[in-house]
């Protein structure tokens, strides 16, 4: 049996990604957020594409020169 990726109201998606609801509707509105679904008039987040949108925006902190005064 597959497991059921589950819907997020907006205000769940906010707390599982650690941003105002605001942010997340701005972010909706200017098409730079996590993907999400419509029915009717419903908006809803698939955990799995908060997930990948969190996974997307890691940053890499493994540059040897990273942090140290100086480095170019």
């Amino acid at each position: 049996m597959a497991s059921v990726d589950r819907l997020m109201s907006p205000g769940e998606a906010a707390t599982y990604l650690g941003v105002a609801l605001s942010t997340l509707n701005n972010w909706r509105v200017l098409r730079t957020g996590p993907s999400y679904t419509k029915a009717g008039r419903l908006v809803r987040y698939r955990e799995s594409s908060l997930a990948a949108y969190l996974t997307s925006r890691s940053v890499s902190t493994s540059d040897q020169n990273a942090g140290k005064a100086g480095a170019a």
